[in-house]
């Protein structure tokens, strides 16, 4: 089964994405309210996937990301906001659903990221 990392300040959206991923089929690497909690939860891990707010609790979620993109882990934001300079530059490739998101929306994001087929691009950072 494949698993999902999932990172939101947002206690009740945490647990609808949570819920979601899981009726989904797929299982939760971890779940997290923080970045710096995202980080230990992460360890020397790696989920297929990744769904990350972008502004969790006041502090970016840039340093996550970076390392989620150096292990190879396709990332989705799931953020109200495009407005940031990392999703224009060095997070272009990654995928990115508008707040709030919907089932089918998280659906065809996960699929599309965790794809095996190689005319589909996985979503990772500079690849």
């Amino acid at each position: 089964m494949q698993s999902i990392m999932i990172v939101d300040d947002e206690a009740l959206v945490l647990f609808d994405m949570v819920m979601t991923v899981e009726d989904l089929g797929y299982e939760v690497f971890c779940d997290s309210i923080s970045v710096p909690d995202a980080l230990d939860c992460l360890g020397d891990g790696c989920p297929d996937a990744a769904l990350l707010d972008i502004d969790v609790g006041g502090t970016l979620v840039w340093p996550l990301a970076r390392v989620l993109a150096e292990r190879g882990c396709p990332i989705i934001f799931v953020s109200a906001n495009r407005a940031h300079e990392e999703l224009q530059n060095e997070f272009a490739e990654c995928g990115f659903i508008d707040k709030p998101a919907s089932t089918s929306q998280i659906q065809r994001a996960l699929a599309k990221a965790v794809s095996s087929d190689p005319e589909q691009p996985r979503m990772v950072a500079g690849g």
